[in-house]
């Protein structure tokens, strides 16, 4: 009986760190990309951080979305997509803005965009400036993401349980030590 307590406890530390591992690498990979200028990236899914007010109320300022990555397949009125910005202030800039219109078919659709908040529509695109689809808000990986990407919040939230995670397998090792030192000098 002892025996399958010992092997279960064993399992279920081992599931524990694996979780809290892939954790780790998820949020690392996100934050890095995000810092050094990239989109993050998961598994074809971006994360985007909404910058401006041009969606609100649908999207806030700080909301992150996934967006999935644009194949070229069907596109509809009210899809969210992220696109490189033609003209105007917006020239160069990647986007997150509403269809409120498609005309034509195929490649040679004409895709008007407005952000929510705005009273004028952006200067149509084709389908081939979309970078990505909306699928979703996040609830709460926004405010994770906002206090990750502070120095005092990365510590917090990656570097303290990692270290701790550490500290715990140093301290159990040298327990594991001291009980074979132990053991073996009974034997003698």
């Amino acid at each position: 009986m002892m025996q399958i307590k010992t092997v279960g406890k064993k399992i279920v530390q081992a599931l524990s760190m694996a979780i809290v591992i892939i954790e780790i690498v998820i949020i690392a990979v996100l934050v890095i990309t995000k810092m050094s200028g990239g989109v993050p990236s998961l598994f074809g899914h971006n994360f985007y951080v909404i910058a401006s007010p041009s969606m609100s109320p649908e999207l806030e300022v700080g909301d992150i979305i996934v967006s999935k990555k644009y194949d070229g397949g069907e596109l509809a009125v009210g899809d969210v997509v992220e696109f490189v910005g033609k003209s105007g202030e917006i020239k160069g800039k990647l986007i997150t803005h509403k269809i409120v219109s498609i005309t034509g078919e195929g490649e040679d659709r004409v895709i008007v965009t407005k952000g929510t908040a705005n009273t004028e529509p952006d200067a149509p695109i084709t389908p081939n400036d979309i970078v990505a689809v909306m699928k979703y808000k996040t609830v709460v990986i926004d405010k994770i993401f906002a206090l990750i990407t502070t120095t005092p919040g990365f510590i917090c939230l990656v570097m303290l349980p990692l270290a701790a995670i550490i500290i715990s397998e140093i301290v159990r090792l040298a327990i594991d030590i001291k009980r074979e030192k132990d053991g073996g000098q009974d034997n003698e």
